[in-house]
Order: C-alpha cells, then sequence, then structure tokens
C-alpha cells in the first residue's frame, strides 16, 4: 500500500503589525497531499494580497490537474492581473515553497528565500535553494573576505534575487525526493530562521504551533511573520 501523508500549519505575526504568510493544506483527488506556503512582500496590503493570490492560485492549478510548474505559472500570473488591478498594489509580490507528497516521493518547487526542510534520522536538511544574497555573502565568508559576524548582520543578507511578482521568473528551483519511514518535512516562511538548524530538527517532533513558540521565545524586537507546515506519514 502507497504511503499516506497528514499535515498541519500555524502562523504568528511575531513582531509586525501585520501577517503577509499564507499558507494551505490540500489533499488532491488522487489522495496526494499538497502543501503551499508564500510570504508576501509589499507592505501590509500588498503582501498580504500577493501571498494570498499566489496560494489560492497554485491550489486551484493543482486541483484541476496540474503540476507543481503549472500552479507556479498560476501564482505569477495571478500577481500580475492583481498588480495591474489597483496602482497602491504596484510592485508587491511573494515567496512560493510547495510540496506535493505521493507514496513515498516528495516532489517540490520554490521561488524566493522560503525554505523547505526535511528531518529525517534526526538530520535537519534544506532541500530546496535560498534565492536571497545569503548564499552569496555566505560565500565571501569561506573566502576570507568577510567574517561570520559580518556576514550574519550584513544589510543586504535577506534581499530576494527573485520573487514570484508577474514578471518572468529565472529562478526556480524544483526537485525531487524518496523519503524514509521517518521523514518530517517543514514547509515555512523565512521567519522560523531565527532558530539554528538543531532548534529546528528538534522542533520537527512537535506540533508547528510548538516550533512557532519556540520562535517566539528565542525572537528579538523585529521578529518576521513566522508560518509553518508540517507534513508526515499518516498512521
Amino acid at each position: 500500500m502507497a504511503a499516506r501523508w497528514r499535515g498541519e500549519g500555524s502562523q504568528h505575526q511575531g513582531a509586525r503589525p501585520y501577517q503577509e504568510d499564507s499558507w494551505a493544506l490540500v489533499t488532491l483527488g488522487d489522495g496526494s497531499l499538497l502543501a503551499v506556503v508564500a510570504d508576501g512582500m509589499g507592505g501590509h496590503a500588498g503582501g498580504a494580497v500577493a501571498s494570498r493570490l499566489a496560494v489560492d492560485a497554485f491550489v486551484r492549478a493543482m486541483e484541476q490537474g496540474g503540476g507543481l510548474a503549472d500552479g507556479l505559472q498560476d501564482a505569477n500570473e495571478a500577481v500580475r492581473i492583481g498588480t495591474e488591478s489597483k496602482a497602491d498594489l504596484a510592485g508587491m509580490g511573494a515567496t512560493v515553497v510547495a510540496a506535493h507528497l505521493r507514496g513515498d516521493e516528495v516532489r517540490w518547487i520554490s521561488v524566493g528565500d522560503s525554505p523547505f526542510f526535511l528531518v529525517s534520522g534526526g538530520k535537519l536538511e534544506r532541500l530546496n535553494a535560498d534565492h536571497s544574497m545569503a548564499p552569496q555573502i555566505d560565500a565571501l565568508v569561506a573566502r576570507g573576505m568577510l567574517t561570520a559576524e559580518e556576514a550574519e548582520h550584513h544589510p543586504g543578507r535577506h534581499t530576494l534575487r527573485e520573487a514570484v511578482m508577474g514578471e518572468p521568473l529565472k529562478l526556480i528551483d524544483k526537485g525531487s525526493r524518496r523519503l524514509a519511514a521517518d521523514a518530517k518535512l517543514l514547509l515555512c516562511s523565512d521567519g522560523v530562521q531565527t532558530l539554528s538548524p538543531e532548534e529546528i530538527a528538534a522542533g520537527a517532533a512537535g506540533s508547528p504551533a510548538d516550533l512557532i513558540r519556540t520562535v517566539l521565545a528565542a525572537a528579538k524586537a523585529h521578529q518576521d511573520n513566522i508560518t509553518v507546515v508540517r507534513l508526515e506519514r499518516a498512521s
């Protein structure tokens, strides 16, 4: 019998006065499981609108029989149309990370810096690429051009190199992985990265709400919005 999957999600606005993240968790007609997280950008109205448009369009495309690439394309198109509809929404966008689970395999697609983690054998692995400037800045540390502290506090560290904004997408990460029986998957907005990899791995054993409480306990004054969707095999 093919593996069945279940999931749950939770979010918190952190120290921000508004929530720009959106998420969805849907069982598709063939019994497979789809999870999508989008982290909006563009201010209170714009970010929230962009993330909701992106998630809803992605889910709709998959429910109509499309694949992950179709979902991302429709999400990008929905944001484009939304941007054109109101002048005050100009420049809005969102990161998008989506995972589709069927049997023992997960397929994913993402744009932006929202992380997709696999926890298996007690170890944390980020499966998707980070489309922010952070990897480039960390590479400067490896080359001895910056210290680790300078890299951590670099003002451009969280600048996105790609986002779903209705323009042609040049950076798209996608992949697939066969999963072990103990695998747990976390789709998150980047607000979860207040925690260390070890803390995130440990938190995967509990609920998304528990992990978010851990983030908030460790948070500093400017804690970003946090969304966590956790996926595991159904018992």
